[in-house]
């Protein structure tokens, strides 16, 4: 949808002359740019008559004016708009005579979601390729009751681009998820939850063979002696491997098996990096970078510090992420990410790979906000965005 406004200038210079509190709809960002240019009345004029043009174009209230939802940004003189930290539309602002006009661009089928050039790395595929060109995914988890978590991570990484996905969850919700997972293959190990065991460990090494990278973590619960399990597949792989959620927190209390591969990724949030690093947690909030930098260079991990500005680093590289919304902080986000990127990784080299997966993951998200609100997004939302972000992201 198209939204257009004309603002007279005369009239808008006296309407602040009249009240001059008409200034507080704009942004301090707004009326600083404003000042810098020759014509602060023009320039004014243009931010609010852009401010008009959203609010058509999106179907919203003036009070989303008054509020400051709406911000009016310039990058190399192109101004565009954010609605609400999260929504980012195109804008035209112009002027001719006494008027300034704006156009804004608000086009849900091609939506402009804002996509980064960086990221615009997605080859499209090959005619002559089959599903094995794809990678095979191995994701373990789930616990009786946490039949969910393994199955977004699934659903994830198969919308991803995997061409084969597996899970491995105990026997206790085998049936679950054989009626849920329509396209994902799924494993079983003979017991209620995952735990240190002879046969277990049996079952999950003749199950890692041949697949291009692996999961472990989401759902999985806390079974005993799960650190001691993580490190036998650790020792019985050399794939990338992610270990998330429940995983994390297995490695917590046996950090050493870090060190056996050099493939592997974590990707806590700040509450599990503390558990894992040792650090405060008022350290961690304080100190992201220094923190995630030196664990991943003291370990030689990989590490995805999730988050507002995502944080990835090997200890030697680092990426901040810039996409997302606080919409996605909701109960199996994380799960998705997991998935999102054990598909990449089995076809990526794991930095360019954890760039893809957390900006896309980001990016999904931020469209499902926009389509159905922040409070109501859930992880299956982001899932069912994907599909558009990955296909701006080769355009």
């Amino acid at each position: 949808m198209i939204g257009i406004d004309i603002v007279s200038m005369k009239k808008f210079e006296n309407k602040i002359e009249n009240n001059p509190s008409f200034l507080k709809v704009f942004t301090d960002k707004e009326i600083e740019y404003a000042k810098k240019k020759n014509d602060y009345i023009s320039t004014l004029s243009g931010i609010f008559a852009a401010k008009e043009a959203v609010v058509k174009s999106l179907g919203l209230k003036l009070y989303n004016i008054k509020n400051k939802d709406i911000e009016i940004f310039h990058e190399n003189s192109k101004p565009y708009a954010i609605f609400k930290n999260n929504i980012y539309l195109d804008i035209s602002i112009s002027h001719e005579k006494e008027y300034a006009i704006a156009i804004s661009y608000d086009k849900f089928d091609n939506y402009d979601i804002g996509i980064d050039d960086s990221m615009k790395i997605l080859p499209y595929r090959k005619k002559n390729t089959h599903k094995g060109d794809y990678g095979k995914v191995l994701l373990i988890g789930g616990s009786s009751g946490m039949a969910g978590s393994i199955y977004m991570s699934s659903k994830a990484a198969l919308r991803s681009g995997c061409g084969l996905c597996y899970i491995l969850a105990p026997k206790s919700i085998a049936s679950i998820l054989q009626i849920k997972s329509t396209e994902a293959i799924v494993y079983t190990v003979d017991s209620e939850n995952f735990k240190y065991d002879e046969k277990i460990v049996k079952d999950i090494i003749e199950k890692i063979n041949g697949k291009d990278s692996i999961a472990i973590g989401p759902g999985m619960g806390k079974g005993e002696n799960l650190s001691y399990l993580i490190e036998e597949i650790l020792r019985k792989t050399d794939v990338p491997i992610v270990i998330d959620a429940d995983g994390i927190n297995a490695v917590a209390k046996n950090k050493k098996i870090l060190r056996i591969s050099n493939k592997i990724i974590l990707t806590p949030h700040e509450m599990e990096f503390s558990r894992l690093s040792g650090l405060s947690i008022d350290y961690v909030r304080n100190n992201r970078l220094k923190a995630s930098v030196d664990f991943a260079k003291e370990y030689g991990v990989y590490l995805v510090l999730k988050g507002n500005k995502t944080i990835i680093t090997d200890g030697y590289n680092v990426f901040i992420n810039n996409s997302g919304t606080p919409a996605m902080a909701t109960a199996g986000s994380g799960d998705v990410l997991t998935g999102i990127i054990a598909s990449m990784v089995a076809r990526f080299d794991i930095l360019t790979a954890l760039r893809i997966s957390c900006y896309a993951h980001g990016k999904a998200g931020e469209l499902a906000s926009y389509k159905i609100s922040e409070e109501s997004v859930i992880a299956s939302d982001i899932i069912d965005n994907l599909g558009y972000i990955f296909k701006k992201m080769k355009e």
